[in-house]
């Protein structure tokens, strides 16, 4: 079995908000009730920064690692997130159980300090594509069976009628838990994941095709950035646009879009006004 990662100071990382965060904070008023799914939790730590963003939320943590879930376990005790609750299962399409694939290692430069837990990021339902690692350092070296079951039939087994955002990081199986949601994306409204132009995994469904699932059920890409372009991961953000409160959202986000390009030719304006004179 894999080593238990040592627990990590999380301050510094829970100090700075992180992209999501400052999406979900135009979509969601921090004063009301919430209900957010960290899916593929990992060590606690968006699960914490969700639950002092919005402190009458009720957050549930997806983690199915054992070593993670011990994180977690920790993590929750340490920064006092009373309404975080860790739920040890790997959500996807069908209630059962399914090999996981566990990774590790550690990358040469260390570019998020030497304390930081890097290999336990990746793991995934879906096996390495290629040669097996990942930007050349992360390993998948140990398979485990974990519990899966779908997000439908949890909600189902808590009397959970809406959800008002979805975390999710899974590595490469976001398909596989949105097709296990279908009953509840209709009571949905924000979706941020992590999708990628590329395949990392097998039989990874990529960015594009995610977008055009979601865009079949009602929901709008409203927001995304991604990493190198040889990297080919990023995020996405998704609004279900049969609720009218995330009207005021796109609204604005497309308002944002058209300053920046009309900055854009204003600057182009310039510069050609400046070469000619």
């Amino acid at each position: 079995m894999s080593a238990t990662p040592h627990l990590v100071d999380l301050s510094a990382y829970l100090a700075t908000p992180s992209e999501a965060e400052l999406e979900f904070r135009r979509l969601f008023p921090a004063a009301a009730p919430r209900v957010i799914m960290d899916i593929g939790a990992c060590e606690g730590e968006d699960s914490i920064r969700f639950t002092r963003l919005y402190p009458q939320a009720k957050v549930f943590a997806f983690e199915p690692l054992p070593s993670n879930q011990t994180l977690v376990r920790a993590n929750l005790a340490r920064y006092d997130a009373k309404r975080v609750e860790l739920v040890p299962l790997a959500l996807s399409n069908q209630q059962g159980e399914a090999t996981f694939h566990v990774s590790s290692g550690r990358p040469p430069d260390l570019f998020a300090g030497k304390d930081w837990n890097y290999g336990n990021k990746s793991s995934s339902l879906l096996a390495p594509a290629g040669d097996g690692k990942i930007h050349g350092w992360v390993e998948f070296k140990e398979a485990i069976t974990v519990p899966t079951g779908t997000l439908d039939q949890f909600c189902a087994e808590r009397g959970i009628d809406r959800i008002d955002f979805i975390q999710m990081d899974v590595q490469g199986a976001e398909l596989l838990v949105l097709a296990g949601a279908e009953r509840m994306l209709p009571h949905l409204t924000a979706i941020w994941l992590e999708v990628s132009s590329r395949k990392i995994y097998q039989d990874q469904v990529l960015d594009h095709e995610i977008t055009r699932f979601l865009r079949a059920r009602g929901f709008a890409l409203a927001h995304e950035t991604y990493l190198a372009d040889d990297v080919g991961e990023g995020d996405h953000l998704y609004v279900n646009t049969r609720q009218a409160r995330v009207w005021p959202y796109l609204l604005a986000q497309r308002t944002r879009a058209g300053l920046r390009r009309l900055r854009r030719v204003a600057g182009k304006v310039k510069h050609a006004l400046l070469r000619s004179s």
